[in-house]
């Protein structure tokens, strides 16, 4: 056992990009910089409840994950903490200790965002859709979205349908982004009987679901750009459109070649997409 393991178990990269989206939001909202007791609760609450929900999705995957190439490395199936309850106890333990940070610095209403992150996540995502439905993280991106809200809503609650967009454009590119790695991925979730999107349907009629889903994302991605004028304006449509053509670029020359390469080059694209389009937007909204 080591804080490396454990750390490992919280998948710091999502929880990195969660906060990311929550910071930017808060950014957008304030047209600045926010309060620093906002800013604390947002990174210290929202961060804590996102690793302790991540966790225990690593407690509860742990027997899938031991069975799929991608996973079985990771600290519970390849025995690195021995104790899989530990896992539990630790995450458990992150997520209340987020809840309270987060119930002490920031507004009933963002609080409350944290708390249905968490709840989408673990009971609505791993327990019920991922097992029963190909849509799962279709459904389970609102965790994502809860994020952006989160964060606004830590600052004001004035111009709700910009904090919606926000949490919308999150929602529409979680299924572009993973379902690339889930073409990469296809036998493993076969192999564990989990109905990912492309291991159901095949990699084919996949990436006509990536490229359709992308479609969707632009018109989105762009809705942000009324909220704005002037050079926040033209900054935040140059850097969009620019991203968005080229993550399409990517997605298309996947449905031409569905090959893992392609995926794996469509999934490398849009890894960085939603951190560019968050920190553009904060760029924009504070020019």
């Amino acid at each position: 056992m080591s804080f490396k393991d454990y750390l490992a178990l919280t998948k710091p990269k999502i929880v990195e990009l969660l906060l990311l989206v929550a910071v930017a939001s808060a950014f957008i909202a304030q047209k600045g910089v926010p309060d620093l007791r906002v800013l604390a609760g947002v990174v210290a609450g929202g961060g804590l409840v996102s690793a302790g929900s991540l966790s225990v999705n690593s407690y509860l995957e742990v027997g899938i994950d031991a069975r799929m190439k991608r996973t079985m490395n990771r600290p519970l199936p390849a025995l690195r903490i021995r104790r899989r309850t530990d896992a539990l106890v630790f995450g458990l333990s992150l997520a209340a200790a987020g809840l309270t940070v987060a119930g002490l610095t920031l507004n009933l209403v963002a609080t409350g965002f944290i708390a249905l992150g968490a709840i989408v996540y673990v009971p609505v995502y791993t327990l019920w859709l991922k097992p029963r439905t190909s849509w799962n993280i279709v459904l389970g991106g609102f965790a994502g979205s809860c994020a952006a809200l989160a964060g606004w809503y830590a600052v004001t609650s004035a111009d709700p349908l910009v904090a919606w967009v926000l949490g919308l454009l999150v929602f529409v590119w979680t299924p572009t982004h993973f379902w690339s790695i889930a073409v990469i991925a296809e036998d493993d979730y076969s192999s564990v009987g989990i109905p990912m999107l492309p291991s159901v349907l095949g990699p084919v009629a996949a990436s006509k679901y990536i490229v359709a889903n992308t479609l969707l994302l632009i018109p989105v991605s762009l809705l942000f750009s009324l909220y704005l004028s002037g050079t926040g304006l033209f900054l935040y449509l140059a850097v969009v459109i620019i991203f968005d053509a080229s993550l399409l670029a990517t997605n298309l020359k996947l449905l031409r070649s569905p090959t893992k390469s392609n995926a794996w080059l469509a999934f490398k694209f849009s890894s960085p997409y939603l951190a560019v389009v968050f920190l553009v937007a904060v760029l924009a909204a504070v020019v």
